[in-house]
């Protein structure tokens, strides 16, 4: 940058000035560390609701005091916060993952508290905003899987993150591998001579003889997915999992269909205010608010067990294809809308359903993706 003074005027030529970059770029490993946040979150949500069901809802306090676990949500979350602005270790991630993970359930738990005014911890509509911030979570967690498209700077961040093995004596000869394919890119991802020269002294010293590289060791989650892929190799077959997914889409579409149509032969108003009735039964405060949702719930799921019970004919007839699309599609509007109204109605309950229909998601992705693409 040139400074030139002219008849008491001043110009500034900002010709030879670099712009500062502000693009963000993806942390190395960000999905796994993603995943361990999720599965903490639902985790925490469902020991809290659990351990609290158990113990008939204890309080810790007194008559003028009253510990709510947010508290304790909040503290984790604070120093899930201050590891990374402390701590310059890769394993401070995990770490993070697992705290922000536990504290925001914790946090996130007694949310009917904040959206009432008599701080009710059971009222009906936390629940699905609880389902609701989860999904959404689940759902960037889907957006950021697998390898992101990097040019020449994001390589390099991912490279100089790496070499954070070399500093605590864990580098392994895969990721030893990694950092050579991400260094033989950069060259053809660019012109910088800044990179290019960083590009070479890197690739120079990481292709030298005295880099110390260390046996793999399996950690905790390699065990995990050793013995995942044990399983699949021993025990899952076409025929073993096509009887699982034709069994799981009946158990998940009948129940639906038989309660629709139940509803749907219903003459008179009463009768089917009265169906509904019971399906809001439970319902802390019951109200025609209730009711309204008791019925989309009814007519939505209805029509999506219709759609199950016949991706589940349709794959029992050999029309795999056509079955295992037609069950992801209906899983996944049973996932991302239905269950909000489910969360509702039956509260934390609908948790094992959940669960059980991204089960059975994740078995029809699968049955596509090995048995059905593969021939």
């Amino acid at each position: 940058m040139n400074i030139f003074i002219d008849n008491q005027a001043i110009y500034i030529d900002m010709s030879n000035v670099v712009s500062r970059i502000w693009e963000p770029v993806r942390r190395r490993g960000s999905e796994r560390y993603l995943q361990i946040t999720i599965l903490s979150f639902a985790g925490s949500v469902s020991l809290t609701r659990l351990i609290l069901e158990l113990t008939g809802y204890p309080q810790l306090g007194n008559q003028v005091y009253h510990i709510a676990h947010v508290l304790y949500g909040g503290v984790l979350l604070f120093i899930a916060g201050l590891l990374p602005q402390i701590f310059a270790n890769r394993w401070v991630y995990t770490w993070n993952s697992i705290l922000t993970g536990v504290g925001v359930g914790l946090f996130i738990d007694e949310v009917g508290k904040f959206i009432t005014q008599n701080n009710d911890y059971f009222f009906p509509a936390a629940a699905p905003i609880i389902y609701a911030f989860f999904l959404v979570t689940v759902l960037l967690y889907v957006r950021i899987s697998g390898e992101p498209k990097l040019d020449a700077r994001g390589e390099l961040y991912m490279i100089l993150e790496s070499l954070s093995e070399v500093l605590d004596h864990s580098l392994e000869m895969d990721e030893r591998n990694e950092i050579q394919k991400r260094l033989e890119r950069i060259t053809d991802k660019t012109k910088n001579p800044n990179y290019i020269k960083l590009s070479k002294e890197l690739k120079e010293f990481i292709d030298s003889d005295a880099l110390k590289i260390m046996p793999e060791k399996e950690n905790f989650f390699d065990k995990v997915i050793n013995v995942i892929k044990w399983f699949e190799d021993k025990y899952i077959t076409s025929e073993r999992l096509k009887l699982f997914l034709i069994i799981s889409l009946f158990l998940l579409g009948i129940p639906s269909s038989l309660r629709f149509m139940r509803y749907s032969f219903l003459l008179d108003s009463q009768s089917k205010i009265d169906f509904l009735s019971k399906l809001v039964s439970e319902l802390p405060g019951g109200s025609d608010y209730s009711l309204m949702w008791a019925r989309i719930h009814v007519i939505i799921d209805g029509i999506v067990g219709l759609i199950l019970g016949t991706s589940a004919i349709l794959i029992m007839i050999g029309k795999n294809r056509w079955g295992s699309e037609l069950g992801s599609l209906a899983l996944l509007v049973s996932l991302v809308a239905v269950n909000f109204v489910l969360f509702y109605i039956q509260q934390f309950s609908s948790i094992a359903i959940a669960a059980y229909q991204y089960s059975v998601l994740q078995g029809l992705y699968y049955f596509e993706r090995t048995f059905i693409n593969s021939t």
